[in-house]
């Protein structure tokens, strides 16, 4: 392993150590044979020095004379067969099977509830990702799973305690964001079984019988010894700052500052993950949804932190237009987040300006 130069990386250069920029967003996994799209890539971050291997290996003629995206595997492909990613989803996955037990031992009452204890694998998750950055890098990539409530628990107490460090909240504001993200939805567990497992859009009946999984929640904590921010957002994380939410209309202010966190983790990991009704929602389609509505019903400084921040997670990675068009986003437009710079071949397209034009998945 040695140390180079980023102006003095050539193609067949094999990367020893994962590469981060400098806000620590994964930019070159461990072990990438560099080509000179990655190159110019990594040079375009800023970055001076990276390590790699003493002995290069050769890059296909046709992949790196053509420069043609159909031929080079994609960021997230390229992610996905790292051994960080594969280690990190099974890791994962076994944390929600024990998340599982420990929510139903919860529910029965016959287990005490230990917050320290439950959110502990949730860092060691963080430590395998790579940090607050490298944390969507690894989510971006679990969105076929369907599970609705453990997985999903996760992905909520992983994303709020990134948005909770983004807003630069002290430590102690992001520990009980982590764990409140972790147990919002534990009155799900006191909730009928084939309500949630079912495979089709619920009726007016079921969501209503649904939506007390909030106060069957509060009701199974609202007595412990935990911080009242975790009591609180498992009551109000479908609160919404117009009143439109439940299951007490709260408005404004009258919502939990920490529940405020949670509610958008909770909406942007519920509709960009599989679920049994339904396949993912592109992101970029969730993030323009929070544009438009975002202000209106989401604590300002919290959505406006998360979608300038989520954005940027997304730099580099190839995405899908719905002309069919495929190409890697190269600009985010702060005006129009959702509406990135977008490389195809040689054009390069601005969405915020190409009417009609959008992303319709990441790929």
């Amino acid at each position: 392993m040695k140390l180079v130069s980023v102006d003095k990386l050539i193609p067949g250069m094999v990367v020893s150590e994962n590469v981060y920029t400098l806000d620590d967003r994964l930019v070159a996994p461990k072990d990438t044979v560099l080509t000179q799209k990655d190159i110019d890539r990594i040079r375009s971050f800023s970055l001076y020095n990276i390590f790699v291997e003493e002995e290069m290996k050769a890059v296909p003629e046709d992949k790196e004379a053509s420069g043609t995206t159909d031929l080079e595997p994609s960021y997230s492909e390229r992610l996905r067969n790292t051994q960080e990613f594969i280690i990190f989803k099974q890791h994962i996955e076994d944390c929600a099977e024990e998340l599982e037990e420990s929510f139903r031992m919860l529910a029965n009452e016959s287990i005490p509830l230990d917050v320290d204890k439950l959110t502990e694998p949730v860092y060691h998750l963080f430590v395998e990702a790579g940090g607050t950055a490298g944390i969507f890098d690894m989510l971006h990539n679990l969105r076929d799973n369907s599970d609705a409530v453990f997985m999903h628990s996760l992905n909520v107490s992983l994303i709020s305690n990134t948005l909770a460090t983004w807003m630069r909240l002290p430590e102690d504001k992001i520990q009980v964001a982590t764990a409140a993200g972790l147990l919002h939805d534990i009155g799900k567990m006191l909730i009928p079984s084939y309500l949630l497992n079912k495979d089709k859009q619920l009726t007016d009946y079921e969501q209503k019988a649904m939506n007390e999984h909030v106060l069957k929640g509060y009701e199974l904590v609202k007595d412990k010894d935990i911080d009242v921010h975790i009591k609180n957002t498992i009551l109000m994380h479908h609160e919404m700052r117009d009143g439109s939410g439940f299951p007490l209309h709260l408005k404004n202010e009258k919502i939990d500052e920490i529940s405020s966190i949670v509610t958008i983790a909770n909406v942007y990991d519920n509709l960009t993950a599989r679920r049994a009704h339904r396949d993912p929602i592109c992101p970029f389609a969730v993030i323009e949804h929070f544009e438009k509505s975002g202000l209106e019903k989401y604590e300002p400084n919290a959505i406006m932190t998360f979608m300038g921040n989520i954005v940027n997670t997304f730099i580099a990675n190839r995405v899908m237009l719905n002309t069919g068009q495929v190409g890697e986003i190269i600009f985010i437009n702060p005006d129009h987040l959702s509406k990135p710079t977008i490389k195809c071949g040689d054009e390069f397209i601005d969405l915020a300006k190409k009417r009609g034009l959008s992303i319709v998945s990441v790929i």
